[in-house]
């Protein structure tokens, strides 16, 4: 999901870029727009160990008590950590599991890497980015109290490498094994019969040391992830692990009623003089799942009864867009910040073959109108790169398939030469779903494609893009890098040696060596001269065989109800985080 600045085995410093917002400037789809552009801000990776010593600052005006609501339209497709990849799923996470590293974000644009469970960013053991140690800090316990030891963040690792424990990010499981099919020899706990990873030793209860073939000077970054929350073999349901998450962070699940609600409440046994991050202002956190984002933000605004302590998690739609712009009242109850996340429409390559086809989809699409449905220029700015403005070394190339902001039916039917090309469209049934694919059947059908829309539940929507065969041979989708680098972008979703049966990222399915080998040239660059090399790999992709249709980048936009403090937008996720939040009296 996140971006990065490769930092080189001395360096400590790490690149975040972020964009400028927006929003008051007009978009027109060019991205050649110099006030459009990503600003660059610097940030460092903790090199003192007092920086990953909690307790967290206090916030100020944040009083203990009340019940803080946030309300979503869709379940969470994992709570799993080892399974979750979502921008909502890693974001209420943070309120229940921790993991080795964390960002530190006061929502200003200051981020700092720091230890989470760990006492610090890490031991480059011998300056060369290939042996990590570290060392678990004293006091870190579940929620039954039990201390965390470095064997349980190890079986959590260890159990990311089962087929079946899908859908979560891969890095360390393929620096491990220094193979993209990470799962061919180790297979995980449960099919192989040990907790033992290859290249990952448990020292001493405090102590985890990592061994890898290659240099991997990301590492700290990818500790952020939740493949390294803790899990405790003993109560390890596997596949049903979902229903039931022990907790490690300040609050624990209470109830969770599948596409109702979740209810978090405070964990007694988290030691808040560990965390250099979170607090737990709120007695409570509860998720109400199922109003679509029109009845979100209105009960928001509104603020009735419990809702004045409500987040509108999935954001302003856009019938409420200039009512929300237009209310100065709202003040710090608007949030509003632009995100590093791309939306795609993702063409499946197993499927449509012919690159012609590819080009004429892009060439089709009317992205202003996709855009227009979600609030236009308050919710994104167009884009036809594959990285994101924020990624470091990201490049505004001249737009390959240029159709205009509303696409060019007729090149996309020159292209076509006459053929009747028949395309089904997997689109979400959500308002966001039914608003998004009524605008790409109609621009699809204009150039002389034969569109089927078929919707499925959002639950599903994800696993089956991810899962190779599916029939389905277009779907919108979304990526943020996991840290501000291509490296966590364009190797996850256009490596086709990744490719499994299912739990794929790269959803495109899109497979070609000699992509394959530019990704591995340029992973294997000083950290200095990778960012404009991977705007290259970004351009050579798109030129040669278009297997998505980049539509825009977003921007976050939300409200809150009048007794919400403390939440921000978060710059890793470029969603709401409430590790911060507190309800007003």
């Amino acid at each position: 999901m996140r971006p990065r600045f490769a930092v080189a085995a001395t360096s400590a410093m790490l690149l975040l870029a972020t964009s400028a917002l927006t929003a008051c400037s007009e978009n027109t789809g060019d991205t050649d727009d110099s006030d459009s552009r990503g600003k660059q801000f610097t940030s460092s990776i903790a090199t003192d160990p007092k920086d990953s010593q909690g307790p967290a600052a206090e916030v100020s005006g944040a009083k203990p008590g009340g019940t803080l609501k946030a309300i979503m339209e869709s379940d969470f497709e994992h709570l799993d950590p080892q399974r979750t990849y979502t921008f909502f799923g890693m974001a209420i996470q943070l309120m229940f599991v921790r993991t080795l590293t964390v960002f530190k974000d006061d929502g200003k644009g200051n981020v700092l890497l720091v230890g989470d469970l760990a006492e610090d960013t890490g031991k480059d053991v011998n300056k060369d980015c290939k042996t990590w140690e570290y060392r678990l800090k004293e006091g870190v316990k579940f929620e039954d109290g039990t201390p965390i030891k470095a064997a349980d963040v190890a079986y959590g690792i260890a159990r990311s490498f089962e087929e079946s424990i899908d859908g979560g990010p891969t890095y360390i499981q393929e620096w491990l094994a220094d193979n993209p099919v990470y799962n061919t020899s180790y297979k995980g706990p449960y099919t192989s019969g040990t907790d033992t990873v290859p290249g990952l030793t448990v020292a001493d209860d405090r102590t985890l040391v990592f061994n890898f073939a290659k240099p991997h000077c990301d590492l700290p970054f990818a500790l952020s992830l939740p493949t390294s929350v803790p899990v405790p073999k003993a109560q390890d349901t596997k596949t049903e692990y979902d229903r039931r998450v022990v907790s490690s962070g300040p609050y624990k699940i209470k109830e969770y009623v599948k596409d109702s609600r979740l209810v978090l409440e405070r964990n007694p046994n988290w030691d808040p003089n560990t965390d250099p991050l979170r607090h737990a202002y709120p007695d409570n956190i509860e998720v109400e799942i199922g109003p679509d984002d029109q009845a979100a933000t209105e009960r928001a605004l509104a603020g009735q009864g419990a809702d004045a302590a409500a987040v509108a998690w999935d954001e302003v739609p856009q019938s409420l867009v200039n009512q929300v712009q237009a209310d100065t009242s709202l003040g710090a109850r608007v949030l509003q910040k632009p995100a590093p996340s791309v939306w795609y429409l993702s063409i499946n390559n197993d499927r449509i073959k012919d690159v012609k086809v590819r080009q004429a989809i892009a060439y089709a699409l009317d992205k202003q109108g996709v855009l227009a449905t979600q609030g236009g220029q308050a919710s994104g700015k167009l884009t036809h790169t594959l990285l994101a403005d924020t990624t470091i070394g990201q490049t505004d190339y001249p737009n390959p398939y240029d159709g205009g902001p509303n696409g060019n039916p007729e090149k996309a039917k020159e292209l076509l030469g006459g053929q009747k090309v028949k395309l089904v469209f997997m689109s979400r049934n959500t308002a966001f779903g039914q608003q998004t694919a009524p605008i790409v059947e109609q621009s699809l059908e204009r150039a002389g494609f034969d569109v089927t829309v078929q919707y499925v539940e959002q639950a599903r929507h994800n696993p089956t893009a991810r899962t190779r065969g599916n029939p389905y041979d277009i779907y919108l989708s979304n990526w943020a890098a996991d840290w501000p680098s291509a490296v966590s972008t364009i190797p996850v979703l256009w490596d086709g040696r990744k490719l499994g049966p299912q739990g794929n990222s790269n959803v495109s399915y899109f497979n070609a060596d000699d992509v394959n080998a530019e990704i591995d040239r340029v992973s294997n660059l000083p950290a200095g001269e990778a960012g404009p090399e991977w705007a290259k790999v970004d351009q050579m992709i798109m030129e040669k065989y278009a297997p998505v249709v980049p539509i825009y980048q977003d921007n976050s936009f939300l409200v809150t109800g009048a007794k919400v403090g403390g939440v921000l937008i978060s710059e890793q996720f470029g969603s709401a985080v409430f590790y911060n939040a507190y309800v007003k009296p």
